[in-house]
């Protein structure tokens, strides 16, 4: 389109129905079939309007009601994502991989009027069933219905989209988020395209966009708003392990990543299997720090490395990097023009603007912890900002050691330091029994190997800063539903 909506309304009634409505709007591998399924903009919009009429004959007075949804990534999903907000209904994307304890936790909060899932059992089936069974319906329970004429979409500033936080120390929060922050935030993708629009060729059909981060991830949230406002096809992975035989299937030149997926790009990429990547140039790096020398090493290669921060609560939006230059790519970048950033007397980045979430659900002292009464969003992110105004992030505030002596110890620092090994598959460092313990997953063989490496890594840190205590894991560590590791 050639110029951002602001509403869904008009993404689906002047950009799905009238603008674009032959382009391919998604893509999706079916396995019975061995076949790709393309779905136009028009038949999503008829879809979308079939689910509204769906909605409004299941749930009684819909407006505002909860609407959960629990699957894998598909094209129901998508369907259901776009007709529970064009009902008026309040969207709660979920992890349907968590224990039953987070979920059960979840569900309590939000007192769905329906919840949509795929059938499969992640884990849960049996307590969900025995707890919520009448509430169940299929995904694809749309399509016995007629599209509706009109939609009713509640206000652009009312809570439209419930999304649960990773909870990396905790119970997840409820994150509220109106539709004014999701179009704020959907600038993003927005300005990566006018990157892009140089650089590819417009007159041959538009680039596709593959996603495998599941759909209650922000990242994939705000992928899927942006992809079909703009009128871009997306292609729709969902499992990460289908991944190789998804991008040769379906032409994929971006993709949103978290460091996982990057590192194994970039393996690739090193080891000469450049083609086991299919038409992938454009890795958008969200979620997490990434190591700048192996995006260094990707942007040589021909990558073009796009770096977003945000988080959950600023709906992905945030500073944007699309420095190539060894220098430059290890920031996170500079700040947008969409919203204001500063760094307060502690050096934690704040934002202001329309991206920033309506507030945590049912929580007032959580979100007064990182609202001020001046509309600045604590991130919790500590950084520091060169001459030339490009943000470098230096750790967490609430991860922050600080020990006996006053001294404060950045973790990231250190799990920095010890990436370098490359025994070392995985790490976090904490503080156990007042002592910085290193927390080392690699193989067995390997674990003389770090220590040895431990040894010489403290002899180049101030006393204080020394891993004092290291324990192993011969398994993976422990990761939140969106692949971030675990502290506790």
């Amino acid at each position: 389109m050639e110029k951002f909506v602001n509403t869904m309304y008009d993404a689906i009634t002047q950009g799905m129905e009238k603008e674009f409505p032959e382009r391919v709007a998604f893509r999706y591998y079916t396995e019975e079939t061995d076949m790709v399924t393309t779905v136009l903009f028009k038949e999503l919009a008829q879809d979308v309007r079939r689910t509204v009429t769906y909605l409004q004959s299941t749930i009684p007075d819909v407006k505002g009601k909860k609407v959960c949804l629990l699957s894998k990534n598909s094209y129901e999903y998508v369907v259901n994502t776009f007709g529970a907000i064009m009902a008026g209904c309040v969207l709660v994307p979920m992890n349907q991989r968590k224990s039953w304890a987070e979920m059960s936790h979840e569900l309590e909060l939000v007192e769905p009027a329906v919840i949509l899932t795929d059938g499969e059992d992640y884990g849960n089936k049996a307590q969900l069933e025995a707890a919520y069974g009448s509430l169940l319906h299929p995904m694809d329970d749309f399509r016995r219905y007629e599209p509706a004429a009109e939609l009713h979409p509640i206000g652009h500033d009312d809570l439209m989209v419930l999304m649960f936080t990773s909870g990396t120390t905790g119970l997840s929060k409820g994150v509220m988020m109106s539709e004014r922050n999701l179009f704020s935030a959907g600038q993003v993708l927005w300005a990566i395209s006018a990157q892009l629009a140089d650089k590819i060729d417009l007159t041959k059909p538009l680039p596709g966009h593959y996603m495998v981060l599941p759909m209650f991830h922000l990242g994939a949230f705000i992928d899927l708003f942006s992809t079909t406002v703009m009128g871009w096809p997306l292609n729709l992975g969902s499992d990460i392990r289908d991944f190789y035989r998804d991008i040769q299937k379906m032409p994929s030149q971006i993709m949103s990543v978290v460091p996982m997926i990057m590192n194994a790009l970039h393996k690739d990429v090193m080891r000469g299997h450049r083609d086991r990547l299919g038409d992938l140039w454009v890795p958008i790096g969200s979620s997490a720090m990434f190591d700048g020398a192996m995006l260094a090493e990707l942007a040589q290669r021909g990558m073009m490395i796009t770096q977003v921060y945000g988080m959950t609560e600023t709906c992905g939006d945030g500073i944007i990097n699309y420095e190539q230059d060894e220098k430059h790519i290890r920031a996170v970048g500079k700040p947008d023009d969409h919203a204001e950033y500063k760094l307060d007397e502690t050096g934690e980045i704040c934002i202001r603007g329309g991206c920033v979430m309506l507030g945590y659900y049912k929580d007032p002292e959580a979100t007064a912890e990182v609202l001020d009464a001046d509309g600045w969003f604590h991130t919790g992110d500590l950084a520091r900002v060169d001459e030339e105004g490009f943000y470098y992030i230096t750790g967490r505030k609430k991860n922050i050691i600080i020990l006996d002596n006053g001294e404060n110890v950045s973790p990231e620092e250190l799990e920095n330091l010890l990436s370098k090994c490359e025994a070392v598959k995985e790490c976090i460092v904490r503080e156990k029994g007042k002592k910085i313990c290193a927390v080392i997953y690699c193989g067995e063989a390997d674990q003389q190997t770090v220590r040895d490496f431990i040894t010489e890594t403290n002899r180049t840190l101030p006393l204080y800063k020394r891993m004092s205590a290291v324990e192993f894991s011969t398994e993976p560590l422990p990761r939140t539903g969106t692949g971030k590791l675990l502290r506790k």
